[in-house]
């Protein structure tokens, strides 16, 4: 019964996906996180959890200063992103996601993270680039 409730930990859970998305951490951690009853699948409700903890993550990645957004506002985001992933995880069609289908999962966390990534590396540089340009006015 204990074990359960820590389980369900949403600052633990945030840490798991960090560790992972930063490579230090393998994907099974995710999943134990995730897996809430233990019964070796992820189902509605625990994908659900997953994908709003990623975004979550992804959110605070962006703007640290930011606060977490709450749950009600990023349902619809979550319900999108599971319509569109469930057909590519759940590969046999049975509503819960095994673990063999959960390494497709990491994989689109590892090309978002890399997108997410790259984009604050190109803001970052637009950024260098205006006061770049500022400066050089400012000289003038």
């Amino acid at each position: 019964m204990g074990g359960k409730q820590s389980k369900n930990n949403p600052q633990k859970d945030k840490q798991a996906l960090a560790e992972f998305l930063k490579g230090k951490a393998n994907l099974d951690k995710i999943w134990k996180r995730f897996d809430r009853d233990g019964n070796g699948f992820i189902d509605e409700k625990e994908l659900e959890d997953l994908i709003y903890c990623a975004l979550c993550f992804f959110c605070t990645e962006r703007d640290p200063n930011m606060p977490e957004p709450p749950r009600e506002q990023c349902q619809p985001f979550v319900n999108k992103i599971i319509m569109d992933l469930k057909p590519t995880l759940d590969e046999n069609d049975d509503g819960v996601i095994s673990r063999e289908e959960f390494e497709l999962f990491g994989q689109y966390l590892n090309g978002e993270y890399e997108k997410l990534q790259k984009e604050m590396e190109q803001q970052q540089q637009q950024q260098q680039q205006q006061q770049h340009d500022k400066n050089k006015k400012v000289k003038k």
